[in-house]
């Protein structure tokens, strides 16, 4: 091969690449720091539902295992089995049939909340949690069986009243930021998965959330329901799809997932611990459910936490986190072979913290995640 044939070939494969980084770019959100994390004290309260509860489960003993200091934060939790919006406007009006609770989740930050169960038909226990505390983040979610379809959660329905809800926040909570949790699918074998897909389910719930974020102003979400699917998209899923029962997360590393999300979403940007590189571990052996629970170890953990970080940095795009090579507490080879680019395509001399490309001296490419201190 000429000299000049050498060189077009070199100049393709670095436009090749180049285009490669511009894609990658492309499928990035652009969010703005959310500025109510970073509060002296911060309060914040989740109003769900099951699927909350079970997203939060391991939140401590992930929380405990980052060393993260909760000392200025707290986290509280108002669940109701199967609620809805309209589920919560009827709770607060005496007109709902199920018991709810409200518990404590993690946070050493002391908050004016009576915890325990509210009795059908009495919203109490709602509205004092509403009224009795000044909370900086509130935190609500639809429904699953909802959740895909946003052209229905204002209508006069089962499926609707967000309106009413949001009103009934801001009479009380007049100041605090609003935040939403995008959920995760169904098992695509579940007999109330209507697309028989939990990947298709999964885009309609994440394009639903992002209509109801551009409609309300809303920039902070828990989208662990991308979390899952990133998850879902790796070698670790199953035939049921990581679900317990074809809807509810399964015991271990699908809610260990989960609450790497919730971490990842709400504590890593306050305390600057990120998930990746999380020593909790769990073992769900014991745990009864239909279909099998999976033990986070040292095998699949990293995985997981990697599922999480990247649905922190694009929840609507499903991404394998088997793509991603993590470097924990490290740099890339020094070799000047070795090219590291940031996320704008800029070159640098190291990794930095989260995501990186790197171009290998084989011409080969890579998407790192970099956990350094």
């Amino acid at each position: 091969m000429s000299n000049k044939n050498k060189k077009q070939k070199a100049v393709s494969i670095m436009r090749c690449f180049y285009c490669f980084i511009a894609s990658i770019l492309l499928s990035l959100p652009v969010t703005a720091e959310n500025a109510v994390l970073k509060k002296a004290e911060l309060r914040v309260l989740d109003i769900g539902n099951s699927y909350t509860a079970g997203a939060t489960h391991l939140l401590p003993l992930i929380a405990k295992a980052s060393k993260a200091d909760l000392s200025t934060m707290c986290l509280y939790q108002c669940s109701r089995g199967g609620a809805s919006f309209k589920n919560w406007v009827d709770i607060y009006n005496d007109k709902d049939s199920k018991i709810y609770s409200i518990t404590k989740v993690v946070g050493r930050l002391s908050a004016n909340v009576q915890t325990g169960e509210g009795e059908a038909g009495d919203g109490k226990l709602f509205r004092d949690l509403l009224t009795n505390e000044t909370w900086d983040l509130i935190i609500i979610h639809q429904y699953s069986l909802y959740a895909p379809y946003y052209s229905t959660w204002n209508t006069n329905s089962a499926a609707g009243y967000l309106d009413e809800l949001i009103s009934i926040i801001k009479e009380h909570q007049p100041n605090a930021k609003l935040g939403f949790l995008l959920v995760h699918s169904y098992w695509s074998g579940y007999e109330k998965n209507t697309e028989k897909s939990s990947y298709d389910r999964w885009q309609l719930i994440a394009n639903s959330t992002k209509s109801f974020c551009e409609d309300y102003g809303v920039d902070f979400v828990i989208p662990y329901g991308t979390a899952i699917q990133n998850l879902r998209s790796s070698s670790l899923n199953n035939e049921y799809d990581l679900t317990r029962d074809g809807t509810h997360c399964g015991y271990g590393l699908a809610e260990y997932t989960a609450a790497c999300s919730y971490y990842e979403s709400l504590i890593a940007p306050r305390c600057g611990i990120s998930v990746v590189g999380n020593s909790a571990r769990i073992d769900v052996s014991d745990k009864d459910s239909k279909y099998p629970s999976v033990n986070v170890t040292d095998e699949n953990a990293l995985i997981a936490q990697k599922a999480a970080y990247l649905a922190t940095q694009n929840m609507y795009q499903c991404q394998n986190p088997e793509d991603y090579t993590s470097i924990l507490y490290g740099v890339v080879n020094d070799s000047p072979r070795t090219i590291v680019y940031d996320m704008q395509g800029r070159r640098i001399r190291h990794p930095q913290k989260g995501l990186n490309m790197i171009r290998m001296s084989d011409g080969k490419t890579k998407k790192i995640i970099t956990n350094v201190k």
